[in-house]
């Protein structure tokens, strides 16, 4: 046997000496009490045996107490304590290898793997510990009783789970207590990312109720289409996102109109919300990634080939542009069956688009567009869990200067790229180019398949990017009222929506803003505004286009227009849909700078406005967003015998503009044959005339009457 040196293996010493039990003098073969690693012998203290009296104990005590009779194992308690081992398993610790490492670094490092190769590379001392720790990964292996022997993901090259951690150190250096304190921030980390912030707001305008009158009953499930056309469209706008706006004006709503204090133009950052548990139906954003939806995503490694994508032109013509359009489509190889081609690989001619006959339990039929900006990250476009794995057409509409990064997150998704010139237009121009496209791709396929026109599938879904889950109330079919309020798949709300009775004679359909203040919906459908998550029928709405220069409430003016058009607009009241609190990107963050320095700079509503033959601007920014903040900033200059008197409200023709919370607005169309409300005996205290029709003659203006008080300003 061999003694190891000082600093080698080692073992903790006893600290309790007080008892001669435990330090027993080494006895050797010669029978003479010798201290291990003491270089003379010493002698040896003679145990008491268990008759010895009280005396001699204490006389044996004291003496144990005086310095020079102290115990050799009491003198030594400064030195290291020694390990004595067999001389074969010393050589295998102590002996270097060639590369000057102790043998000990081909240990395994844990007696659940084994070595991949005996030729594998040696440790290098100048290995860090994440270099260590992937040398471990790559060329070890586990056992068949190891927890990873059946997780060998398909086209993974390791053979450890990507996410399995390894933890390396020497002894005694606190492994133990690293990652006790590393797994408690993991699992506040995982919490964390199973919780989300959506907005939670009471609906604005909520007392302003047209009738009592019960057209429904509570757990009806598709409305009544002779029911819904007896019942009058609420005015009045619900939505809490604008409760910074213009209320429009209704025989209902009080005199003093329906002002908000909140007038802030980033008032949706400081919303109210609330925080809510994913459920497993819910949509994610690009920092998602479990293990079912890779390849939804774009991120196997053996379906590379299908995320290849080629990039298709589409032309159509437009008589209100006055131009051919031309569009761009990304297409995965993946997606390439949702699109006809002249031939495989040649020209994109339509996107394929279902019967209205068809059904399929595991199928969407309404093609999803989603316009987005700047949220390439953020954005919710992974539907995979939502969808409940349904079928489905997901198209992202992006910008032309985003095209790469968003092809860089989203691989395997569908995007679609509007032109150069809309850069830098709003939400309106999505949503008209989106709509325009689909009616002209609706004409398309009525011809590609020889149907009937009525047989083609016309309706679409636009969606907003921060829809996150969805719910259900559901309702007792004997008392009627409401029982509980549950996470629901997309795919269940969608399919209910295109199962709706006479489903093609509807101009739109949508559901209400989820808000834990909300009670029970007293009619389960309702006809009124919709916002966010809308079914859009592009055949019977062919002549109502989104303005492509708007910037906000393009969604209220199209409401407006459709439903003077004669057109159904039903909600959903018993389904809802969540919206994530999103600070980043959307189509609400335009700031207004000034072209002098890139920082943004506040400026006053007054430089919004400059000389028509100005050659140079000052502000950075469209002039159609500059004319509506105006608007909203100066309009009781504009029209002072509005302000919060809705009695007198600006009459606006053809078109919805923000005056800001405390004007009222008086929306009529002026086109042949369309609804209005009745003005008769009211008197308007200005006119608004924006991107109006050509029905607005003379003769239609004099219909209305003003105050005398003040000229009307237009």
């Amino acid at each position: 046997e061999q003694r190891i040196p000082p600093g080698s293996l080692v073992t903790q010493a006893d600290s309790s000496i007080g008892d001669p039990d435990k330090h027993r003098p080494y006895q050797d073969w010669r029978g003479t009490g010798r201290e291990m690693g003491a270089s003379t012998p010493t002698q040896s203290h003679r145990r008491p045996s268990k008759s010895t009296s009280s005396a001699s104990s204490s006389t044996h005590t004291s003496s144990l107490s005086q310095p020079g009779l102290r115990c050799p194992w009491a003198r030594n308690l400064n030195r290291p304590p020694i390990v004595l081992l067999p001389k074969a398993v010393y050589d295998v610790i102590a002996s270097v290898d060639g590369s000057g490492l102790p043998r000990s670094t081909s240990f395994l490092p844990h007696a659940s793997v084994e070595w991949a190769s005996s030729f594998r590379p040696l440790l290098s001392k100048m290995m860090t510990c994440t270099e260590q720790s992937l040398y471990y990964r790559q060329w070890t292996v586990p056992r068949p009783f190891h927890m990873d022997s059946s997780n060998r993901a398909e086209g993974r090259s390791n053979n450890f789970h990507p996410r399995r951690l390894l933890l390396s150190g020497p002894p005694q250096v606190g492994k133990t207590g690293a990652y006790l304190q590393f797994l408690g921030i993991l699992s506040r980390m995982l919490i964390r990312l199973m919780e989300v912030d959506v907005y939670d707001e009471k609906e604005i305008n909520s007392a302003i109720q047209t009738e009592s009158v019960q057209y429904h009953r509570p757990n009806t499930a598709w409305p009544n289409i002779d029911t819904l056309k007896n019942m009058p469209f609420t005015y009045s706008i619900n939505d809490p996102k604008y409760e910074d706006i213009s209320p429009v004006y209704s025989p209902d709503l009080p005199p003093t109109g329906a002002a908000s204090s909140k007038q802030q133009e980033d008032v949706y950052l400081r919303r109210r919300t609330t925080r809510i548990k994913l459920s497993k139906y819910a949509a994610y954003n690009t920092y998602h990634h479990c293990e079912q939806c890779h390849q939804y995503m774009g991120f196997s490694p053996r379906y590379q080939q299908l995320y290849e994508s080629t990039l298709h032109a589409f032309t159509f013509s437009h008589l209100l542009l006055g131009q051919e359009i031309q569009l761009y489509f990304i297409i995965p190889k993946s997606k390439e069956h949702h699109f006809s081609f002249s031939q495989p690989g040649g020209q994109l001619e339509s996107m394929r688009l279902p019967l209205t006959s068809d059904w399929n339990p595991n199928c969407i039929k309404s093609p999803i567009f989603t316009p987005t900006s700047g949220r390439h990250e953020h954005g919710l476009f992974n539907l995979y869990h939502a969808m409940d794995g349904a079928t489905h057409l997901h198209i992202l509409v992006i910008k032309e200067y985003e095209m790469a990064v968003y092809k860089k997150y989203w691989p395997n998704h569908i995007m679609l790229v509007l032109p150069t010139i809309f850069n830098g237009a709003g939400i309106g121009a999505a949503h008209f180019l989106i709509k325009e496209l689909s009616y002209h791709n609706l004409e398309l396929e009525r011809s590609r398949q020889g149907s009937r026109p009525q047989d083609v599938w016309p309706f679409i879904i636009l969606t907003d990017d921060s829809c996150v889950m969805w719910n259900s109330v559901n309702v007792d079919s004997k008392s009627g009222g409401a029982t509980a309020e549950r996470n629901v798949s997309l795919k269940q709300v969608l399919q209910h929506m295109e199962s709706t009775p006479d489903i093609t004679q509807y101009g739109l359909c949508g559901l209400r803003k989820w808000s834990s203040q909300c009670s029970q919906p007293r009619e389960p459908f309702s006809r009124a505004h919709l916002h966010d998550f809308l079914l859009l029928n592009v055949d019977l709405t062919r002549d109502i286009q989104y303005n492509q220069n708007r910037f906000t409430c393009d969604d209220v003016d199209f409401n407006l227009r459709a439903h003077s058009a004669g057109l159904l607009i039903c909600r959903f009241n018993n389904f809802s849909v969540m919206k994530k609190q999103i600070a980043i990107g959307g189509y609400r963050s335009f700031i207004i700078k000034t072209k002098v320095t890139e920082m943004p700079t506040a400026a006053q509503p007054s430089q919004y406005i400059c000389a028509p033959d100005s050659k140079h601007t000052f502000l950075a920014a469209p002039a159609q967003l500059l004319l509506e903040r105006y608007l909203q900033q100066s309009s009781q200059r504009l029209f002072p015998l509005s302000a919060r008197n809705a009695s007198h409200p600006v009459l606006s023709v053809d078109c919805y503009l923000n005056l800001g919370p405390e004007m009222t607005v008086c929306f009529v169309s002026s086109r042949p044959h369309s609804i209005n409300l009745s003005t008769a005996g009211l008197i308007f205290s200005g006119l608004l005339l924006y991107f109006c029709d050509t029905f607005v003659t003379p003769g239609f203006l004099k219909k209305f009457r003003f105050l005398k008080e003040e000229p009307p300003c237009v």
